[in-house]
Order: C-alpha cells, then structure tokens, then sequence
C-alpha cells in the first residue's frame, strides 16, 4: 500500500544480506556523518568537529527453525537494508553486527546492533 502525504513511519523492515530480519517494535538508525563536539573556551562555547559512524538498533525475534548462527555473523561485513512503510529505503554496504545478541524467552527478543559507514537512501514516490 502506498503511504500517504500524511503518515510517519510505523514499520521498518530489515534485511541483513538477504534474510529479512522479523524484528519487534523500536528498530532505529542513526546515519553516518560529521558531529559537531562542545569545546569550552573561556567565555566561548567552540566546535570541534568529528565522524561519527552509522548505527542501526534492532530487536530481532528468534522463531521456529530460525539459524541464529547464520542471523548473528559478527566475522562478516557486508549489505544491509531498512525499508520503511513511508517509502524511505535505507540501502547500507559495510554494515556489522557489533556483538551475538542475548536471545530471551517471552518472544524470543534478541537485541541487536550493527555499525556502517557506506549507505544511499532511495525514497519511493507517493
């Protein structure tokens, strides 16, 4: 279905190569780029400028026949994609999981978090 002028994003998708992550409520990213840093000086506030890489929050669930091995690869770097209900796709080349999740009973939630630093958005017309 496509959105409407007026919606905000209430689902996102995520594929972590090309296994679509089944992830709960709260996924986040946080695009890569500079960062402005305080410097005080005297009377001043100053900046100091500085990178700060992408990050990308997520709480996949683990279901019935799901490989956490392969869900979880913290050796491998590679594309990622989050695609929102609003049309915003999210395409990222170099992302990684920074640690295996603590997977937990009552849903199988295993919260997650991936680094990048290379991504294009594509946004889908209405």
């Amino acid at each position: 279905m496509a959105a409407d002028s007026n919606d905000v994003i209430g689902i996102v998708t995520i594929y972590v190569g090309t296994q679509q992550m089944d992830c709960g409520e709260g996924s986040s990213i946080q695009l890569p780029g500079r960062k402005n840093n305080r410097v005080l000086t005297g009377m001043k506030t100053r900046r100091a400028g500085a990178y700060e890489g992408g990050i990308i929050k997520a709480t996949p669930v683990v279901g019935t026949g799901d490989n956490v091995t392969s869900m979880f690869d913290t050796v491998r770097r590679g594309p990622m994609q989050l695609v929102c209900d609003t049309g915003q796709v999210f395409s990222i080349s170099d992302a990684f999981l920074e640690q295996k999740p603590t997977t937990t009973d009552n849903g199988g939630k295993s919260p997650a978090t991936w680094y990048f630093d290379i991504y294009t958005e594509h946004t889908a017309s209405a």
